[in-house]
Parts: C-alpha cells; structure tokens; sequence
C-alpha cells in the first residue's frame, strides 16, 4: 500500500498525553496486580459511558489496566469471567471492545509512541525492569490502534479510578468474598477523594445473548446465472467464516477482514474464498464466499456444512433460493485446515 493512503495515528493533545502518562506512571508504580487479579472487576458509569474496568498482571505476564466498553465491552469480559470464551482462544482479538494501558519494554514500543513520549520529554519509573507505558485501542474487527482523544480521555478517567479502586481493595481485601461472580461494585460518578465501602453500589451483570446477523436476501446477490449451474447430487461442501488474521491497512484504521471459505468436504479442496469489509456482516460475508465458490466451480452442492446455527438461518433465503441444504455441523475440518494453511502462508509474507 502506498504509504499517502496508510492510516496515520490520530491526534492527541501534548497536555492530554502527559496527563496520561503521568496516571500510568502512578499506577505501575502501585503494582496493584501484587495483591489484585483480573477478576477483581469494578465497574464505571459517568459522562464518559459506562465500562468495566480490570487490573491486570496477578498471572505475572501482562501487566496493566483495561477498560472494557460498554455493552459490547461488558459481554466479551463476562464471556470470559464465565468461561465462555477462553482469554487464549485465538479469536479473542477481534471481539473486544476495549480500551488499554500496560507496561512493555521500550524495544517493543511503536515509533508513534517514542515521538510522544520524545515531545512530552517523558521520563519512565525508576522501577526494574525498566518498563514504558502503552496505549491501545481495541475494537472488534480492528486491528489494536492508537488512542482518539474521546478514548484518552477516557483512559485517563479509568487509570484514576482504577488507582483508587486497588488502593481501597487492599485494605478491604474480602469485598468480593460474600458475592457472587456476576456481581460487581460500581465507583461513584465522580471524585477522586480515597473510596470507602458505603460509596460503592453493586450491580448483577449477566452477558447478553450474541445477536444473530440479519437474513441475507437474494436480491443482496446475484443469483440469476447460479441457479442455472447444474447440482451434483453428492457434492457436500463445509462453509465457514471467520475473521482473517491478515492486517488490512487502510485508512482510517487497519482493520482484519471477514474471510468466508468454501471447501469439499471429502477432497479439501479449496472451492472459493471471499474477504468482506468491515460493513460487511459475517453472514454476507458467507454468502459471497458461497456465492463465488459456486462460480469457481461451476455447480452447485447438494449440502452445506456450518458450525454455526445462526450462521444456517442468515443464509436461508440464498440456500432456498439454490436449492442447496444447510446442516449444522460440530465441526468444520476441511475448513478448519484450509485456514491453517492461509494464516500460516499470511504470517509466512
């Protein structure tokens, strides 16, 4: 990509950057993960929305803060509080919504985050190991990025808070003992005087079921020439879609790019693909991966295979529309292997 149309970071306020770097300075030198662990969540709701907020670093390999944002935020950290998503599933990545700051070696800091802290004449803790301040801005199908003024603003609300949190925690140790683990108590609105017990209210939260993508209608594709193919009778394919691992900088923020698949079931063979923007939902992103599977080979299947419910029922319409029947399948391992050997080739360039 021509490096006039890569994404440039956006633009921070040199003041700002140092409020936030000094709020990072004070928590690392805190260390709160000495005493707190990732489940030790607080939550947050003043004119900068509503959030929950977690300390991370009691398993001793991430150190820092996150915010997650809203509801979208709130249900992938209650996913994985509740076990339904494990925090080393490889997609994890691109589902957060999610704003952090943690703590990294300066070989591993990004040349924007060296002229920041070059302009600001920032001077890290005098802790060992000599460890720098990161921010970053996670939002699903996004590629991590660079904070917005709105998000360091943001950030630098929750690093306040989450000082003051870890510093009440500590001498009250026991708060989370009597409650139950979707239970969590919110900080007041305002203030940044010490907290005490009486000024935190406590909230049930329970993750929301994930809303299926909207049906795919036929007139979203072009059908006319597909509905002609001939069928093979015993033709079963597995379709699968899934966000690529590929980085795809285009501006104004890098972005991975839904990638659908359709592979024989019995040869592996690799029928079509198709990479979808991020506009695209993964339900249109299938339906074009089917779609262009059918005009690469030239016939359409008698079967389709997914792992996904709501994944079938977004694409009936097309699959009616084709005469093609959709099952639903434990697991996809043409596709799955198909994937492998793409993200291998990706990393491999």
């Amino acid at each position: 990509m021509a490096k006039n149309t890569a994404p440039i970071p956006p633009s921070v306020p040199l003041d700002l950057w140092r409020e936030l770097y000094r709020a990072a300075t004070r928590v690392q030198e805190l260390a709160p993960w000495q005493w707190m662990n990732d489940s030790n969540v607080f939550g947050v709701s003043n004119a900068h929305g509503t959030r929950l907020v977690s300390v991370l670093g009691g398993m001793g390999e991430v150190f820092g803060v996150v915010t997650y944002r809203g509801s979208t935020g709130a249900n992938f950290l209650l996913r994985l509080l509740n076990g339904q998503f494990e925090p080393e599933h490889p997609d994890a990545v691109f589902h957060q919504d999610a704003l952090l700051a943690d703590f990294v070696p300066v070989k591993e800091l990004d040349k924007h985050d060296r002229a920041v802290m070059k302009a600001i004449d920032f001077k890290p803790a005098t802790l060992k190991p000599r460890l720098y301040p990161e921010f970053k801005s996670h939002k699903p199908g996004y590629v991590p990025w660079f904070l917005e003024e709105a998000e360091a603003r943001l950030l630098l609300d929750d690093l306040g808070n989450a000082t003051r949190f870890a510093e009440f925690f500590r001498a009250n140790p026991t708060i989370y003992e009597t409650r139950q683990r979707n239970v969590f108590p919110f900080l007041p609105a305002a203030g940044s005087a010490p907290l005490s017990a009486d000024q935190l209210v406590w909230h049930t939260l329970v993750a929301a079921p994930l809303t299926p993508d909207p049906v795919v209608q036929p007139e979203a594709c072009d059908l006319a020439g597909l509905i002609k193919l001939p069928q093979q009778a015993a033709s079963v394919w597995e379709l699968a879609a899934f966000y690529s691992s590929m980085r795809i900088l285009q501006p104004p923020r890098p972005y991975f790019p839904k990638l659908a698949l359709g592979v024989d079931s019995k040869s592996g063979a690799v029928l079509g693909f198709m990479l979808a923007d991020p506009e695209d939902t993964m339900a249109q992103a299938a339906a074009q991966g089917l779609v262009q599977s059918i005009r690469s080979s030239g016939f359409r299947p008698a079967i389709i295979k997914t792992d996904s419910l709501p994944l079938i029922q977004a694409l009936q319409p097309i699959t009616d529309a084709l005469g093609i029947k959709s099952l639903l399948a434990k697991s996809l391992p043409m596709a799955a292997e198909a994937r492998r050997a793409m993200e291998s080739f990706g990393h491999a360039l």
